[in-house]
C-alpha cells in the first residue's frame, strides 16, 4: 500500500474521530493536524525512521513536530481512539482480513534485556556486563583494531 497524504474524505473521518477539543495555542502558531496525521501515519504505514520522513511541507510537518504530537495524542487517548475507529470501520466494510494478522513482539518489556538478564552480545564478551563498554583490544602492532575481543 502506498500512501502519501491524506483526502479530503480520509482527513474528515480522523477529524470526526477525534472528537477531542485542542490545547490552547500559546506562542508558535500550531502545525496542521491534517499535516502531523499524514506525517504520522506516512512514518507507521511504510515502516521507516522518523528522519525519513519526506521534507514537503505542503503535506508534511517536520519529524520533531510529529514526534511530539504522536506522543502528546498518544497520552490524551486520541491516537488509539482515532486508530480503533478507523480498524472497526475497516471491518464493518469488509476492507479487512483478521485471518492475516501479524505481531510483532520485538519491543516486548519481558526480554532478558530488560530484565537484567545476560543476552547474546553479552554472552560473547563483546561488551562487559558491569561497565556497559564496548571491549577493543590494544593495538599491539599486529592488530589493525578491529577485531573486538572478550578481555579478562
Amino acid at each position: 500500500m502506498k500512501f502519501h497524504h491524506l483526502s479530503d474524505a480520509q482527513w474528515s473521518l480522523i477529524s470526526g474521530l477525534m472528537s477531542w477539543k485542542l490545547p490552547l495555542e500559546r506562542g508558535t502558531p500550531r502545525s496542521d493536524l491534517r499535516k502531523v496525521w499524514n506525517s504520522m501515519l506516512f512514518v507507521l504505514i511504510h515502516g521507516c525512521r522518523w528522519i525519513d520522513l519526506p521534507k514537503d511541507p505542503d503535506h508534511f510537518v517536520p519529524r520533531s513536530t510529529a514526534h511530539k504530537w504522536i506522543k502528546q495524542l498518544s497520552e490524551n487517548g486520541v491516537f488509539d481512539r482515532v486508530l480503533s475507529g478507523l480498524l472497526q470501520l475497516g471491518v464493518r466494510r469488509g476492507l479487512l482480513d483478521l485471518d492475516q494478522l501479524a505481531v510483532d513482539g520485538s519491543f516486548s518489556p519481558l526480554t532478558g534485556r530488560r530484565r537484567g538478564g545476560v543476552s547474546w552480545i553479552q554472552r560473547q564478551g563483546i561488551i562487559n556486563p558491569s561497565a556497559r563498554r564496548w571491549k577493543r583490544p590494544t593495538s599491539s602492532g599486529h592488530n589493525n583494531g578491529s577485531e573486538w575481543r572478550r578481555t579478562s
